[in-house]
């Protein structure tokens, strides 16, 4: 039996900046063409739905769903209010993280409660939106006879999805998601702050071990670097067991970690909402760590925020997924068929604390 034609040629680890995605046709992964020609100024078709909007206004449910699905959820919200800012000046999200909320650059009252995420104009007839992050495609919006530009990030799905149903141009180009503020006026040198929640340890988690090991490796580039390493673990495991030069911080809630990131320059964190949170932490000058996402079973180019700042490495599966803008909980994939292609603990420390370092500018090479 032949096993030397693979139908896939993603078989190691790949490194991916953020920011826009720009590609020959041939190249691109596989999504719905826009109906328009965003890049070259076009607007959408027009729809009666926006008149229908700013009258009655909106009501966006963003479900039960976890911190990073919220989070990149917001650029549906943050679309819904910018084409009624004139109607309605301050919508009001209700929810469990409420004290995160008050801290978003979007203008939102806020409202504590146990149920759902919701986001809305608070009138009594509001038009229903939903953000489902298994529904929206990949989006591709052709730049010329030979290139497109490639819209796979999540918040940029949500908020294409948005300029289509409202048929009216919106503002942003790849990175729609509102910011969280900080306090925290810079960054403490050569601080690396891991994050190692995530909802599937056993699937997801790269392990304080091997962000250890990351740790060396970082140090190992540039030993005279004044290096200072920090943990975040999940509040509802028991606490890991210390690792030697890095401070493990349990059990932060998500408002406070606001300003921990913000004294980070490198941010190294499972595919989470956490990490999904410090790339969209922003100083009061406007920056924010560098920060790099670690992605095993779920596409890369999909689960990001869209932030220049925001970085992927990622498994052979997580390119499969990602160039088939495929899904393994909603189209029922089972991973371990493809052997260890989604083992992310198999990614090199090495190769993770290279790229990490070149993201942030620490050395080129």
């Amino acid at each position: 039996m032949r096993t030397d034609h693979p139908l896939i040629a993603t078989v190691s680890p790949t490194c991916r900046r953020g920011g826009p995605t720009f590609v020959r046709r041939e190249q691109a992964p596989l999504g719905r063409l826009l109906p328009y020609r965003r890049a070259a100024g076009e607007p959408p078709p027009p729809q009666p739905t926006l008149d229908a909007v700013r009258h009655n206004g909106w009501q966006l449910d963003l479900g039960s769903r976890g911190l990073g699905d919220v989070l990149l959820g917001l650029a549906m919200a943050q679309a819904l209010h910018e084409a009624t800012r004139e109607q309605f000046a301050q919508p009001a999200y209700a929810g469990p993280q409420a004290d995160l909320l008050a801290r978003c650059t979007l203008p939102l009252s806020v409202t504590s409660t146990n149920g759902p995420h919701s986001i809305g104009t608070e009138t009594p007839m509001p038009r229903a939106f939903e953000a489902v992050p298994e529904i929206p495609p990949t989006r591709i919006d052709i730049v010329d006879a030979n290139v497109v530009q490639v819209h796979a990030a999540l918040p940029m799905r949500y908020y294409l999805d948005i300029e289509q149903i409202l048929g009216t141009p919106l503002r942003a180009d790849t990175d729609p998601c509102p910011r969280f503020r900080a306090t925290e006026p810079a960054p403490t040198p050569y601080h690396v702050l891991f994050v190692s929640t995530t909802s599937r340890p056993e699937r997801k988690d790269y392990g304080i071990d091997n962000f250890g090991t990351i740790a060396k490796c970082l140090i190992a580039r540039r030993p005279e670097a004044p290096w200072r390493f920090s943990l975040i673990a999940a509040p509802d495991r028991p606490a890991p067991p210390p690792v030697v030069r890095i401070e493990v911080i349990h059990g932060l809630p998500a408002v406070d970690c606001l300003d921990l990131f913000a004294t980070a320059e490198l941010v190294i964190g499972n595919d989470t909402g956490l990490t999904h949170l410090a790339a969209l932490t922003a100083r009061p000058d406007g920056t924010g760590p560098t920060v790099v996402g670690l992605y095993g079973r779920h596409a890369h180019t999909k689960w990001v925020t869209g932030s220049m700042r925001h970085h992927a490495v990622a498994t052979p599966f997580s390119q499969l997924m990602s160039i088939a803008d495929a899904c393994p909980v909603r189209d029922g994939y089972d991973d371990t068929i493809w052997s260890t292609a989604s083992e992310l603990r198999a990614v090199p420390a090495g190769l993770i604390a290279k790229f990490a370092g070149q993201c942030t500018g620490w050395w080129d090479s």
